[in-house]
């Protein structure tokens, strides 16, 4: 039967949830620079010059615009490349370094940091697939917090914290 944890269980110190929040904060800023450097970095291995790259910003999304002769097949590879790039990144991270982290001394505060950096994956693995599948969409979206494309990335991140309970239980926590 699922037992719920006691209540003191679930705190965070406020050193803890500052450190969480900068945490949260420098995170997803890194996983758009790697985002962007990862469309940058294709696009350059398959021929376009970096002086043909333009960089822009759709709304406050930053953003790579390819030129008009770089070909389709190729294009659609280089919109891939970040979210696939980023979340491969942030999930050899989660892996290696906070899943092992909790593992070796649960705590509520290194299972919150773990949790931040599988949701971060679990996006940009839902960025990768729109902006490579359904550019028009992923691009119109980009408009909008609660377009029906950021909506759909929005929900890949439920399914993280369920696959995130799975590798570090709560219960290890009690058992610590």
């Amino acid at each position: 039967m699922f037992k719920l944890m006691r209540p003191k269980e679930f705190k965070l110190s406020w050193r803890e949830y500052i450190f969480l929040i900068l945490y949260t904060i420098v995170i997803a800023f890194t996983a758009v620079i790697i985002h962007e450097t990862a469309h940058v970095l294709l696009a350059m291995a398959l021929g376009i010059p970096f002086v043909e790259l333009q960089p822009g910003f759709m709304w406050i999304n930053p953003s790579i615009i390819l030129p008009e002769w770089f070909t389709s097949p190729h294009r659609t590879i280089v919109y891939y490349a970040g979210g696939l790039a980023t979340g491969t990144v942030l999930l050899v991270l989660y892996l290696w370094h906070w899943m092992r982290q909790y593992w070796r001394n649960p705590t509520f505060f290194r299972w919150c940091l773990g949790l931040v950096t599988l949701t971060l994956v679990s996006v940009q693995f839902a960025f990768g697939y729109l902006e490579g599948h359904y550019h028009g969409a992923y691009i119109t979206g980009a408009m909008s917090l609660f377009s029906p494309a950021n909506l759909l990335v929005y929900g890949c991140a439920v399914p993280a914290v369920f696959f995130h309970l799975a590798l570090c239980p709560w219960r290890k926590m009690r058992t610590a």
